[in-house]
């Protein structure tokens, strides 16, 4: 890659008539037939928003600075401001915007939340005519919490508040997740809707384009979604590193030190698994795992619609397993480590002198191993299930989720056989709604926003454990044969459009018309209503421990089980 090329394209100011060369460059990230189907879908693909960015991090200081265009193209007139949301500033303003323009004339920049800010447009916008924000961006990460290499929730905690460590930095890695500024979705009022509760999901945007330039210490590399436009050396020991990607409905970025690579091709896919060379075992099987997900996904919900994966090991905190973006996912550290240290990945080393854990040891290895996969299964079906079939994920987070599970699930099962996916969903789906329960939590809906929830243990129960039972009970209703092909006609209706929470349960009854009510009683049912008791049974842990074979145990046995339990609990995100 020639570097004068990319800085003048990324100078440049877009035309909108045909794509422009930098919407040009992006659309390469796209494998063959695809821009036909995203076309076909939503129009023009010059007419989403086109992100570009020119920013240099400084992993010592723990700063980025750069410059952000954001080229808009007015859907209805006038458009008289734009809204732009960063959702690393959920805690606190630890990124900043300033000295905004619009077509290169200065313009007002207001900050009315933590995470929102308007830029007026003076002259408004016309419908079909773009406008150019062009900011300046400095941002301060705050350092990774101590424990984010292991599954403990005991200083993140079990409440909101908190972006699993997606915004940190460690000595091997620096996450900017939700830090670079995107378009706020608006309601039908023309009002940007909530931003991230820290409960869930940070949210995400409408499809766009990102062109974006990161500049490190040549010790670092930049990993980031899409087309690997080329790595230039610059001045003071530094590299420039340009990734571009279309239609994606976020960016992130990652910077890391002593990583290495295991890469493959699935068709014309390039799969990469980036992992700290600790962990290579570890890193390659995840690297088999996306492959095999891949694989059956495409199979089932129709092809993957860019032309690189990437999976990358990350630190994550809160019991988090794993994060989903367009074209990559993260994979939390801990998850690496289980299977060979699961007491550790668990956050709780040291224990493994207490009476009767040999027999524990053994049993926690290979369920650690098996989770490792099942979370691998979960971020690669978010490929279709909210990254192409979009929703959303702060006042709708039912959609995507629970069924994002039933793929995992499903995967599972068509590799493994049900007995390997019946295991699966009793430890993670139904073992997490248990878990809540015998924490003193009420049962209760899980459609509904994520401000609604108490925090992240009743969230995690109900909208990863018992919401997606739903899509086995549907299944049981109307036969292998019709859900499994109502399955595939959804993700095609949907694909690059956004689904609502009945829109599955509509494309199922019109495949088997006669089970059209109970169906939507189904649903209703297992995500409105509050029977988790009744139709998962009341836990007991005793039993359980007993069942297993364990016997009696001391406090600190007990107490280990019950932290390893809460860990695990709806681990993928």
């Amino acid at each position: 890659m020639r570097p004068f090329l990319l800085l003048v394209l990324l100078s440049a100011s877009p035309a909108l008539a045909d794509p422009s060369p930098e919407t040009q460059l992006t659309l390469l990230s796209l494998r063959k037939d695809e821009r036909a189907r995203l076309e076909k879908a939503i129009g023009p693909v010059d007419e989403m928003p086109l992100y570009r960015a020119q920013l240099e991090l400084d992993p010592a200081k723990r700063m980025v600075t750069g410059k952000v265009f954001i080229t808009y193209v007015a859907r209805k007139a006038p458009l008289r401001e734009l809204y732009l949301r960063i959702n690393a500033n959920q805690q606190e303003s630890r990124v900043k915007l300033s000295y905004a323009t619009v077509n290169g004339r200065p313009a007002v920049l207001e900050q009315p939340e933590p995470t929102l800010y308007r830029v007026k447009l003076d002259p408004a916008a016309e419908q079909g005519t773009g406008a150019t924000i062009e900011v300046r961006l400095t941002a301060k990460v705050p350092p990774a919490q101590a424990d984010s290499d292991s599954l403990s929730v005991t200083k993140a905690g079990a409440d909101r508040g908190h972006d699993y460590g997606a915004f940190a930095a460690a000595p091997e890695i620096v996450s900017l997740t939700g830090m670079l500024p995107g378009v706020a979705p608006s309601n039908a009022e023309g009002d940007p809707s909530p931003g991230p509760s820290g409960i869930g999901d940070l949210g995400d945007f409408e499809l766009a384009n990102w062109l974006i330039n990161v500049t490190v210490p040549s010790a670092w590399a930049v990993v980031a979604p899409g087309n690997a436009l080329g790595d230039v050396p610059e001045p003071g020991g530094k590299t420039r590193y340009t990734y571009a990607i279309a239609a994606a409905r976020d960016f992130v970025l990652f910077a890391t030190k002593g990583y290495e690579l295991t890469t493959g091709k699935l068709d014309d896919i390039t799969v990469e698994s980036r992992y700290l060379a600790a962990d290579k075992e570890s890193g390659k099987r995840v690297f088999r795992y996306a492959m095999d997900a891949l694989t059956e996904f495409q199979k089932r919900f129709g092809p993957y619609p860019y032309t690189t994966f990437r999976v990358l090991q990350a630190r994550l905190n809160g019991g988090a397993g794993g994060m989903e973006f367009p074209g990559l996912v993260t994979v939390s550290t801990a998850l690496y480590r289980g299977a060979s240290d699961p007491l550790s990945a668990l956050g709780m080393p040291g224990l493994e002198s207490l009476p009767g854990l040999d027999s524990l040891l053994g049993d926690l290895k290979p369920m650690m191993e098996s989770t490792l996969e099942f979370t691998v299964a979960h971020e690669v079906g978010h490929q279709w299930f909210a990254m192409m079939i979009g929703s959303d994920a702060i006042n709708e987070p039912v959609v995507d989720e629970p069924l994002t599970q039933q793929a995992a699930l499903l995967y599972l099962e068509w590799k493994k056989g049900r007995p390997a996916a019946e295991a699966m969903r009793k430890s993670q789906l139904t073992g997490a709604y248990h878990m809540m329960r015998m924490m003193g939590l009420d049962d209760a809906a899980a459609n509904r926003p994520t401000s609604e929830f108490t925090g992240n243990s009743d969230y995690a129960a109900l909208v990863y454990g018992k919401a997606p039972q739903f899509y086995d009970h549907a299944r049981k209703l109307v036969g292998d044969e019709r859900y499994l092909k109502a399955l595939r006609t959804y993700a095609d209706t949907y694909r690059w459009g956004i689904a609502r929470p009945d829109s599955f349960t509509n494309i199922l009854a019109k495949a088997s018309p006669g089970h059209a009510k109970p169906l939507e009683k189904l649903r209703k049912r297992w995500w409105d209503e509050a029977h988790g008791d009744e139709d998962l049974g009341k836990p007991d842990l005793a039993g359980m421990l007993g069942g297993a074979g364990l016997g009696e145990m001391n406090k600190d046995t007990m107490k280990m089980l019950e932290e390893a339990m809460r860990a695990l609990e709806g681990i993928g995100n």
